[in-house]
C-alpha cells in the first residue's frame, strides 16, 4: 500500500545535487554544505506530513534548506567564518585555462553581491527554478525576487570585464 508520503521520499534522491550545490553556494564550504543538506532532509521527512503534494517538493526543499542556512547563520556566526576561509582576492591566480579564470572572477563578483541577491541569481539563474517558485523559497512577493534577479545580473554585469559578456 503506497503512503501518502512516498512522493517525498522517491524525490528526494533526484533533488540531492541542486540541494547541494544551492548549499554550497550560501555555505562558501562544502563541509557545511553538506551539514545543510542533511539537517534540510531530516527537517523535511519530520515534517513530511506539511508537504502540499499540489506544490513544488523543489521549492519546499530548498525553502528548507535557505531556513536550515539563515538559522545557523543567525545562531553561530557562520557568514563570519565563512569569510575568514575566502582567499585572498589580491592574491595572484596561478597561470591556468582562461575559461577557469572567467569563472574565478564570477565567483568572486558573485561573492560581492549581498546574500539576497546571490541567493535569487542562484535559484532562478542556476537552479532555474521559476521567479515564482523562487519567491516561495525566499518567503517573499514575486516582484522582490524579479527586482533581486535584477540587481544582481546588473551588479554583476557592472563588474565583469567587456569581453566576458
Amino acid at each position: 500500500m503506497a503512503n501518502q508520503t512516498d512522493p517525498i521520499r522517491a524525490g528526494l534522491a533526484s533533488l540531492l545535487p541542486d540541494l547541494r550545490a544551492f548549499a554550497r553556494f550560501l555555505a562558501r564550504d562544502a563541509a557545511l554544505a553538506d551539514d545543510l543538506v542533511q539537517e534540510a532532509i531530516l527537517r523535511a521527512l519530520r515534517a513530511e506530513s506539511q508537504w502540499d503534494p499540489e506544490t513544488s517538493l523543489r521549492a519546499w526543499m530548498f525553502r528548507i534548506l535557505r531556513n536550515v542556512f539563515l538559522e545557523q547563520l543567525r545562531r553561530r556566526g557562520t557568514e563570519r567564518r565563512a569569510l575568514e576561509r575566502m582567499p585572498d582576492p589580491d592574491r595572484p591566480a596561478p597561470a591556468v585555462q582562461e575559461a577557469r579564470h572567467a569563472v574565478t572572477d564570477l565567483a568572486r563578483a558573485m561573492d560581492t553581491l549581498p546574500l539576497v541577491q546571490r541567493e535569487a541569481l542562484i535559484l532562478v539563474g542556476a537552479h532555474g527554478l521559476s521567479h515564482e517558485e523562487a519567491a516561495a523559497v525566499c518567503n517573499v512577493p514575486v516582484g522582490t525576487m524579479k527586482a533581486r534577479v535584477a540587481r544582481a545580473r546588473g551588479a554583476l554585469a557592472r563588474q565583469m570585464p567587456e569581453d566576458a559578456h
